[in-house]
């Protein structure tokens, strides 16, 4: 045992102060590894083996459903229809205190498809705010309606009302 003291005190020597701190701080961090560390593994292994689980158990019992095709050209209106959502923009002009005295109408097959594009460009003389209003309501109420272009102009600046040419696209669903 005497040699033991002495071997153990001869290591002491040559490592100095800063080995024996270095050499207990090591010695303290493996029982910390041991008593904290390990345990906590352990656990986090056994839960995500249980989440597994779960998750297996649940896609069984309930099968993803089968994808839903979502078509939004199959939610347009038909093309006889067209005249009454023209009717319906009318009337909102109407309700903003738009007049539409006037306008060019046509209509234009889209190729490969089974669409027709009503084109209307609507002059119109109002305040900004009321036109505003009837472009957001028009587009909000009516989602197969597109705004192409809008061209303002007003003639002095102190002018409240502008002179707006609106291009506008309907597009309805011809018959199958």
């Amino acid at each position: 045992m005497n040699t033991l003291g002495w071997h153990i005190h001869q290591w002491a020597r040559r490592l100095g102060v800063a080995g024996l701190a270095g050499l207990g701080l090591l010695i303290a961090a493996l029982l910390l590894q041991m008593i904290q560390v390990e345990p906590m593994q352990r656990a986090t292994m056994a839960q995500r083996e249980r989440l597994t689980q779960l998750q297996l158990e649940t896609a069984v019992q309930n099968p993803a459903p089968a994808p839903v095709s979502f078509n939004p050209l199959a939610m347009l209106p038909p093309t006889g229809e067209a005249a009454q959502l023209i009717g319906e923009l009318e009337r909102m002009a109407q309700a903003h205190g738009l007049e539409l005295p006037s306008g060019q109408y046509s209509v234009t097959p889209l190729t490969a498809t089974s669409l027709l594009r009503w084109q209307l460009i609507l002059p119109v003389e109002a305040p900004y705010p009321a036109l505003h209003a009837f472009i957001a309501t028009a587009l909000e109420r009516l989602p197969n309606l597109t705004l192409d272009e809008l061209k303002l102009k007003r003639e002095r600046i102190e002018d409240e009302t502008l002179q707006a040419d609106l291009r506008l696209s309907l597009f309805v669903e011809t018959a199958p």
